[in-house]
């Protein structure tokens, strides 16, 4: 029984938590394939060809792109003002939907500059609306004649919906999803960053991974009490520094509304979210992106897989990005961050973030 579980331990989808805490998991991944006793397993060998291989990982990532070609535009020509990242940048999409999985909670990219050793995090507020296109609109309408009633259906949180709805593409897009096609295509359209891959992490997964970690240690910069019920989401976190367990960590990244220390409302918004969000992967980072949390890794690895989605789905792709974490780790990566500008509006009684634009 022992060897049977171990060999279905060895399935493909053991690679798929890589860029789970951003670049952590990929820096570790690598390593950890190179322990495993068993380099019998084909993915594995494709694995450590990758690492060990000349080519530059970048370069190999870069020369999996395709044109993205779409049907129809999606949106009335919406384009943000400027430019977030340079074309050669590799973009990872981490995505972290709310307690029932309907809308995301976060949407983070992450920009690796392998050229200049940097990675810029740019956090997406979830409630960007999106100007879709009136071709767009027909289309859903076809599939769904009431959406417009729905609250909050022009989102950027609920765009994944929307491409299942519609079956985007066929399921024959990049990924052959078409809930992460749409998406990946619609940001690429609306901020002109291409996404090379995604990873979509449950808030459970978080919760275990921080845990096992010992927790992380945070400024915290206000009361953060909550409660919902709904989604199983109670927070009460007092402010000043401590160190989060992972329960007290998705409260922390998941607040935005609540009582305050004289038990009145308080209501912190999405873009103050969003900065939390980023201040919390940074600490991680900083305190947990270290050698002596290689074996660490390595157990919790596979613990994690029915937790997660990624393209990152084969042996060799993980290799290149094992490669490519292992270059910027060596040379001793920094991290930014980019926050979008945006402005308050209501359509409907429904409140959104109108993008800052190019006209």
């Amino acid at each position: 029984m022992a060897k049977k579980k171990k060999r279905k331990n060895k399935k493909v989808n053991k690679w798929s938590f890589i860029f789970a805490i951003i670049v952590t998991v990929l820096i570790i991944a690598g390593i950890k394939y190179l322990y495993r006793d068993a380099i019998e397993e084909n993915e594995t060998i494709r694995f450590i060809g990758r690492i060990i291989s000349s080519e530059d990982a970048g370069d190999t990532i870069r020369k999996r792109r395709t044109d993205t070609q779409k049907p129809y535009n999606i949106t009335n020509g919406q384009k943000y003002y400027k430019s977030l990242v340079d074309k050669n940048n590799i973009n990872l999409l981490l995505i972290g939907p709310d307690e029932s999985g309907t809308n995301y909670d976060t949407m983070l990219i992450a920009s690796i500059d392998d050229e200049n050793n940097v990675v810029k995090f740019i956090n997406l507020p979830r409630d960007i609306y999106v100007d879709y296109s009136d071709e767009m609109k027909n289309q859903l309408k076809k599939v769904w004649p009431s959406y417009s009633s729905s609250k909050g259906i022009f989102k950027i949180n609920a765009a994944h919906t929307l491409g299942k709805r519609i079956n985007y593409k066929g399921g024959e897009g990049r990924f052959k999803n078409p809930e992460f096609d749409f998406t990946c295509d619609l940001l690429e359209e609306i901020f002109g960053i291409y996404i090379d891959d995604f990873l979509y992490l449950k808030p459970s997964s978080l919760r275990r991974v921080v845990d096992y970690f010992g927790g992380v240690e945070i400024d915290v910069p206000y009361l953060m009490k909550y409660s919902d019920p709904t989604q199983n989401l109670y927070i009460n976190i007092p402010k000043g520094l401590q160190k989060l367990d992972g329960e007290k960590a998705e409260g922390f990244v998941r607040y935005r509304q609540g009582i305050d220390e004289k038990g009145k409302y308080k209501s912190i918004g999405d873009i103050e979210r969003k900065k939390n969000q980023i201040t919390f992967v940074k600490a991680f980072i900083d305190q947990h992106l270290n050698l002596k949390n290689i074996g660490k890794i390595i157990t919790i690895f596979n613990d994690l897989n029915s937790y997660v989605i990624t393209s990152v789905d084969s042996g060799e792709k993980a290799g290149e990005y094992g490669k490519l974490a292992k270059k910027l780790y060596d040379n001793k990566f920094t991290q930014v961050s980019e926050e979008i500008e945006c402005s308050n509006m209501k359509i409907g009684g429904i409140y959104y973030l109108k993008l800052k634009t190019a006209d």
